[in-house]
């Protein structure tokens, strides 16, 4: 049974972009995504602190106003 998320437009353009360059569906993409996130949390290598300012930069860099 499908479930749906919603996403900011401007990070489902990212998705849809990136999905075209690795030549992967959009749906690809973003498990790919999922899955290296779950991998980065469960390896204890970063900090809680460590991944929100990498996610605040990210934001930053990506935002169509940033």
């Amino acid at each position: 049974m499908p479930r749906y998320v919603t996403l900011r437009p401007d990070f489902y353009e990212l998705l849809r972009e990136e999905a075209a360059l690795r030549d992967r569906t959009i749906r690809s993409q973003a498990l790919h995504w999922l899955a290296i996130g779950k991998a980065i949390e469960a390896s204890g290598i970063y900090t809680h602190a460590d991944l929100t300012a990498l996610l605040e930069r990210f934001d930053a860099e990506t935002r169509p106003d940033g």
